[in-house]
Order: structure tokens, then C-alpha cells, then sequence
């Protein structure tokens, strides 16, 4: 019977349900003892502020890096008649991450913490919570494999064949001897669609989370039409 290879994709578009906001305290100076003991009252506000998101139930998790800190060395130059001069100075940081469903806080805090001396506001990544995750990768692999079946029956159809019969279906990446060519990477990814990040108090939009599922099947089709 002729065989009729295709390819099957679905995908679907929702809304971001959590957003996790990355932080980054970080001070440099001359004396470390007043670098850490900096970092370190900082970085002890945000875990405070952030335990107590948690409480109220605007957030879902937090967690944080200890403190770190090192020696660097840094070339100045005094004034423009004096050759540069090493200077030993020592940086201490650590990272701060609270996962939020309430975004209206989220974009509150991060307006907030931006005015903090020594608080870098690294990004906020948006995501889906578990159970909404799962179902839409159950839901976009059968849509997948449907799409699969729809595109080998049409073919079938246009050569004047009958009914479609699958022979093999494989995940994307997993077909024998084919190098991975998706329009997605992997067999079922996920991807926040680009959207405005801006901090002050000026307004966050979630980004949109793009599911999506790729496969390629095998068919083999009647030589007669139904």
C-alpha cells in the first residue's frame, strides 16, 4: 500500500498564572566588613518582604542565595597627569526569587525594591502553575496526533487513495536516522511569548505561555477510495 509520511503540530496560547521575579543585592567599597554588613541588611529586608508575600498569599514560594563575597582588584586613574593606580576592593552579593500569583503585587514590590540601593531587578519569568501545565501538554500531543491524521488523509485523498492506517507515530527527535528539525526544539515545549518589562511602579503584563507539541507519523493508505 502507498505510505504517506507527515508531520503533526499543535499549539496552544495561555495566560501566565505565576511570575517569579529575580533579584540581585549587590555592594562594592573599600572595607569588607561594610560591604557585607551591607548586602547582608539588604538582602535581609527582601527575604523579610518576601516571607511575608508568602504569608498574605500573594506569592507561592521564595527562596534565596546566602551571601557571597570576594577581593577584586580595580584600576583608577587619580587625574588625567597621574599613571593608574591598583586598588583592592572587595563586592559582596546574593539573589533573591518570589514566585507570585497576585500580579498586581508583584508589579507593586518590584516598583519598590527597584529603589533600593544595592537591588538589581534581573527579569521576571512567567509561567503556568503544574496542573495547568500538564493538561495542556496532554491536551496539545493529541492535538498533534490528530493534526497528523487529518494531513495524511488529505493527502491520501488528493492522490485518490482511501482510508488512512498509521504504521508508526514518533515524538519529535526520535525518528531513526533523522536529524531534529522542530519549530518548537523539543518533543512538547513551552515558551513565554516577548511582552513589556518596565519597573517604578509602571505596570508589568504577563507574558502569554505558548505549549506546543510536534510529531511525525507513518501511514499507509488504501489503494481505493472508500
Amino acid at each position: 500500500m502507498p505510505k504517506i509520511t507527515v508531520m503533526g503540530r499543535a499549539v496552544q496560547t495561555i495566560a501566565a498564572e505565576r511570575g517569579t521575579v529575580r533579584l540581585t543585592v549587590s555592594f562594592a567599597g573599600a572595607r569588607r566588613d561594610d560591604v557585607v554588613a551591607a548586602a547582608a541588611r539588604t538582602h535581609s529586608t527582601l527575604v523579610g518582604q518576601a516571607k511575608q508575600h508568602v504569608t498574605s498569599g500573594s506569592a507561592t514560594w521564595w527562596g534565596a542565595d546566602q551571601v557571597s563575597a570576594w577581593i577584586y582588584d580595580e584600576w583608577i586613574k587619580p587625574s588625567a597627569q597621574e599613571d593608574e593606580t591598583k586598588v583592592r576592593r572587595f563586592r559582596a552579593s546574593a539573589g533573591v526569587r518570589v514566585t507570585f500569583r497576585d500580579f498586581d503585587a508583584l508589579s507593586r514590590w518590584v516598583g519598590e525594591v527597584a529603589l533600593l540601593d544595592g537591588v538589581a531587578v534581573d527579569g521576571v519569568e512567567w509561567a503556568l502553575t503544574e496542573v495547568r501545565r500538564d493538561a495542556a501538554v496532554a491536551t496539545v500531543r493529541a492535538d498533534a496526533a490528530r493534526d497528523a491524521v487529518v494531513r495524511a488523509q488529505a493527502y491520501a485523498g488528493a492522490l485518490g487513495l482511501g482510508p488512512v492506517h498509521l504504521v508508526a507515530l514518533y515524538e519529535h527527535g526520535l525518528r531513526p536516522h533523522v536529524g531534529p528539525v522542530s519549530a518548537f526544539g523539543e518533543a512538547t515545549a513551552m515558551r513565554a511569548a516577548a511582552g513589556p518589562e518596565s519597573y517604578g511602579g509602571m505596570e508589568l503584563r504577563p507574558d502569554d505561555i505558548e505549549v506546543g507539541a510536534e510529531v511525525s507519523a507513518d501511514f499507509e493508505a488504501s489503494s481505493g477510495s472508500a
